[in-house]
């Protein structure tokens, strides 16, 4: 069945994928217009035959912060409710309960992290300026209701770089805490309960550098984290309460891990000439899969299911129009093998 809509605008460029279903996904972007670039979101139901533009909201940091304002994001949490933002001083939130026929913009105050699970919305906020933030909060909600209560974070962050997850009850929140950024390792507080209650012990990553969770269940957690000078790539069977290292070829700072199951994971290492490489045994080995073609950069990778995953893709940069240019890959074996997508 094609999506409802109206037609895929001349000059989409992806910046963001989200999904609710094997063939069920919305990819957001930015077309020209009158001011530059302006957001636009296309919808597809038949896994990328065919695609359908729906209304986005006006996806632009505000103030000072814009230059530096981070890429926006869109996320669905099932076929009707979503949610489109801008992390960070001077950003935006907006939520859908329509499927994207309207949006409405939250005051949630700056977002530094979002992540679903369960039926539930989960967000960091806090006040910030280009200086610094203050007054953090963890605030939750049901996907289907804008009705957010929002409680004091787990530890004391010592700066915004955060990184949220959730997986049914189970939610991660990892950051530096204040009191200890000179440690050795960052703080991970763990919730079983949906945000109710956390634990906290010590995260995989270096302090002060940030890092992406990626659970599967809730008992195994991925975890890709910088190190300043490369990254490296972590595991957990325990839902976090401890984590293993990976062994892996040299990854730079910006390496994104995707895993499609407990077992199974796709790493993109974003150096200079790499390639994707696939693990089916939990990182013990890596290999090849097949893929359509170079890629000088991979800003987002990941899994619906253990078949079905995506990952957009940087393929040049327009420098007069200071836009990268970015494609669409999918698989539908675990990773093994990748298509390009033609977006029309």
């Amino acid at each position: 069945m094609s999506p409802t809509g109206g037609p895929v605008p001349a000059g989409f460029e992806p910046a963001s994928f989200t999904a609710v279903g094997d063939s069920d996904y919305w990819l957001l972007g930015s077309v020209p217009c009158r001011t530059g670039r302006c957001s636009a979101i296309l919808r597809t139901t038949d896994g990328g035959s065919s695609f359908a533009g729906i209304p986005a909201p006006r996806l632009t940091a505000a103030g000072a912060d814009a230059a530096a304002a981070a890429t926006p994001t869109l996320r669905f949490a099932d076929r009707l409710d979503g949610f489109a933002f801008i992390t960070g001083a001077g950003g935006v939130f907006y939520a859908t309960h329509d499927g994207g026929a309207t949006w409405r913009r939250l005051a949630l105050g700056a977002v530094l992290a979002f992540a679903t699970g369960g039926g539930n919305a989960y967000a960091v906020t806090a006040r910030c300026s280009p200086q610094r933030c203050t007054a953090y909060r963890f605030e939750r909600s049901q996907t289907s209701a804008d009705v957010w209560r929002g409680a004091a974070v787990p530890f004391a962050p010592d700066s915004p770089v955060l990184d949220l997850a959730a997986h049914g009850s189970n939610v991660w929140l990892l950051g530096t805490l204040a009191a200890q950024s000179s440690s050795g390792k960052d703080e991970l507080a763990l919730s079983t309960d949906g945000g109710g209650t956390f634990v906290t012990r010590p995260g995989p990553c270096v302090p002060g550098l940030g890092g992406a969770l990626a659970p599967t269940s809730a008992t195994v957690v991925w975890a890709v984290c910088p190190t300043g000078m490369s990254a490296g790539a972590w595991r957990s069977i325990d839902g976090g309460a401890t984590f293993t290292r990976l062994t892996t070829p040299p990854l730079v700072n910006s390496a994104a891990l995707a895993p499609a199951s407990q077992d199974t994971a796709v790493l993109a290492r974003n150096g200079v000439g790499s390639q994707l490489l696939r693990t089916t045994d939990a990182g013990a080995t890596w290999s090849s899969p097949s893929t359509p073609g170079a890629a000088t950069y991979v800003p987002w990778i990941g899994f619906t299911d253990a078949d079905v995953g995506a990952a957009l893709v940087q393929t040049g940069y327009d420098a007069s129009a200071k836009i990268a240019h970015q494609s669409l890959w999918r698989t539908t074996d675990g990773g093994a093998t990748w298509s390009t997508v033609r977006i029309r």
